[in-house]
């Protein structure tokens, strides 16, 4: 590379750390994806792709896969700050749809249902453990 192609390149990444860019400087911080989970409903249960995920940004993806229309609604239950009762929801969806929810999941236990009427009381209800974010 000649002087003036690395001055240019130098000065490339300068901007880029400057700016935050992703990728730029060797100490840059990269935001790791979300965690994903799927949930499935039918009549009457709700199953999980997995019992537990990890702090942070989470994608939430609703499939019903029964007849009749479901909707989901998270909220925790147990944590630090549990207290607020902050209740996520994911709409209405009809039989073979397919919604997402993109939230920041504070660690603790939670507690998903369906809240279309009856249907928690019919079985439509699951557990989530969302853990501490690994060590960086």
């Amino acid at each position: 590379m000649t002087g003036r192609g690395l001055r240019a390149f130098a000065g490339a990444a300068v901007c880029a750390t400057v700016l935050g860019l992703p990728g730029a400087g060797a100490g840059a911080r990269r935001e790791r994806p979300p965690a994903r989970l799927m949930v499935s409903a039918d009549e009457h249960s709700l199953m999980l792709s997995r019992q537990s995920i990890v702090a942070g940004p989470a994608l939430i993806q609703f499939l019903n896969r029964g007849e009749d229309p479901h909707d989901l609604r998270l909220r925790r239950i147990s944590g630090p700050g549990a207290s607020a009762r902050r209740t996520l929801s994911v709409a209405e969806t009809r039989s073979g749809g397919l919604a997402e929810l993109n939230a920041r999941l504070a660690r603790g236990r939670y507690k998903l249902w369906c809240s279309l009427p009856g249907h928690e009381q019919l079985g439509m209800r699951a557990k989530l453990r969302v853990k501490r974010r690994p060590n960086r």
